[in-house]
């Protein structure tokens, strides 16, 4: 497991880079320039990468498949010590929207989260990468939102059997649950954030088997929840250590 999870507070940004001609050029500006300029920012402990794997499944798992022609998506993951992490945020997103970001950049999601709750495998584990950050090799990030008057049985009930059940799977070795840090969220924004951490040669297999898993013993053993609702966000997807230039 990684050395460094779970954090008390983190934000999650999601960016593309619009112009597959020049993600060189994206990934420099962001390696080279931005993120050592993010670290010197109040309240962050450190700023790590991650790029979509956007793995293709199929039809079968539609909500998994990257679109056809999508743009190439990194994942932005902070740390952050302040008792006020969503203020340290707005004053960060303030600054870079009067300095801009690079011309063939877009800003898909950036979100603020409390840790709320985690499950660990206690299988014995062998590293299959083992990351000078201390972070792990392949992120699954899966957002939702969920009713409100339920919170408190969806939650146990993503603790006590959701988590344990993909657990099971080899190559997932934590389980991390993050509530919205916004003070005030819109009707379908995210309330949760669940992050499922993978050690493995190949993450998008093990996400396959958890999703296979899904369909073939779980949902026909009733062991899914009710309680979630629909919303509008972006950031969900696997992701893989980037390793900065």
């Amino acid at each position: 497991m990684s050395e460094l999870f779970p954090a008390k507070s983190i934000a999650v940004e999601v960016i593309a880079c619009t112009d597959p001609t020049r993600e060189g050029e994206f990934n420099y500006w962001h390696d080279k320039l931005r993120i050592p300029e993010l670290r010197k920012q109040d309240g962050i402990v450190d700023v790590y990468r991650y790029r979509d794997m956007q793995p293709d499944y199929g039809d079968e798992f539609k909500r998994f498949k990257a679109p056809a022609g999508g743009l190439s998506r990194y994942l932005t993951l902070y740390r952050i010590n302040d008792t006020d992490p969503w203020s340290v945020m707005q004053r960060l997103w303030e600054k870079q929207r009067s300095d801009g970001l690079i011309d063939c950049a877009e800003l898909l999601d950036l979100t603020v989260w409390e840790f709320c709750a985690y499950r660990h495998t206690v299988r014995r584990h062998e590293p299959q990468t083992r990351l000078p950050d201390g972070m792990p090799e392949a992120f699954f990030l899966y957002y939702s939102n969920n009713d409100p008057a339920q919170k408190v049985a969806h939650d146990d009930w993503w603790l006590y059997t959701h988590a344990h059940d993909l657990l099971e799977t080899p190559g997932l070795l934590q389980c991390l649950r993050y509530q919205t840090a916004n003070p005030e969220p819109a009707e379908r924004e995210a309330r949760i954030l669940n992050i499922y951490e993978i050690d493995d040669d190949d993450p998008a297999g093990v996400l396959l088997r958890v999703l296979q898993d899904d369909r073939d013993v779980r949902l026909p053993q009733g062991r899914f929840s009710s309680f979630s609702r629909p919303g509008d966000w972006h950031g969900s997807g696997l992701y893989r250590h980037w390793d900065l230039m």
